[in-house]
């Protein structure tokens, strides 16, 4: 059982490794958590699979017993020589040697079935937003999305304070929905952290007002986010050939001219977008 201490100890022993401090390496060794978010997956046998930093391979080894396929995209050439020593008998799976924020997702989308995708990791907490960051403004078609992450961190994602909103917040909110699943104490891994996790389950829903343009949507979120401390008149004057006509929409809208971005509404946000595209 690959998400034990036993295991973890006698494997890292065996190759005469230590997890590395700089890749966020921290294993998962209590299986219960383990069973707990591949349930939630809700996998079955048309299900794709990509998992993001697979380390020693506590998650891939209940994956691969479910999927149709796991893809398993691992940056330590470490992991990836133990995970295919263990778990290479697999024929479902494929273990990616590559940086999962500079992997291109072009090809390999256009050779899996998207409508069965879901995608699950254990994120380093040094990438967490960098890597969700990927994910949703590259706008992958999942099925579910199952992440585990710093609690602190979840917490935010769930319920930012107004100087904590960012453009993934916004985006989250617009097209997704996000619960927990479970709290993890730091005592379920080694090395052993300084903090707890928190596992969300993020799945995609219908907006309920949409947006003319997604690609222009997320363009206009992170330039306004980028001047996030001018007020919402000055920050959308380039979409304006003057200030007027700028005070005018507002108005007309009933929009605060000295509002900022973080204090717009989903809605505000949508309906200046939908004008502007």
């Amino acid at each position: 059982m690959i998400s034990s201490k036993k295991y973890v100890d006698e494997t890292l022993k065996k190759y005469q490794i230590q997890a590395k401090p700089s890749l966020g390496q921290n294993f998962l060794v209590e299986e219960k958590i383990v069973d707990t978010m591949i349930h939630q997956l809700n996998l079955n046998s048309q299900s794709i699979v990509l998992e993001i930093g697979p380390g020693l391979g506590a998650l891939t080894e209940k994956l691969v017993a479910l999927a149709k396929h796991v893809y398993a995209i691992e940056i330590d050439n470490r992991m990836c020589t133990i995970l295919k020593e263990t778990l290479g008998q697999h024929t479902n799976l494929t273990i990616i040697h590559h940086d999962f924020l500079k992997f291109d997702f072009t090809t390999w989308l256009k050779n899996i079935d998207t409508s069965h995708l879901s995608i699950v990791s254990n994120l380093p907490y040094y990438v967490t937003s960098a890597i969700l960051n990927k994910l949703i403004f590259n706008a992958i078609p999942f099925s579910s999305l199952m992440v585990m992450m710093q609690k602190e961190v979840g917490k935010k994602l769930m319920n930012p304070q107004l100087k904590e909103k960012s453009p993934l917040h916004v985006i989250l909110d617009y097209q997704y929905n996000l619960s927990i699943v479970e709290y993890v104490s730091k005592n379920a891994y080694l090395p052993r952290p300084n903090i707890d996790s928190i596992v969300l389950k993020i799945t995609p829903k219908t907006p309920k007002i949409k947006v003319h343009n997604e690609m222009f949507f997320y363009q206009l979120i992170k330039h306004l986010f980028q001047e996030r401390r001018k007020t919402l008149v000055n920050n959308l004057q380039a979409y304006f050939p003057t200030k007027e006509e700028t005070i005018l929409f507002l108005n007309q809208r009933n929009i605060t001219c000295e509002k900022r971005i973080e204090q717009l509404s989903l809605d505000e946000i949508i309906e200046i977008c939908n004008h502007l595209c």
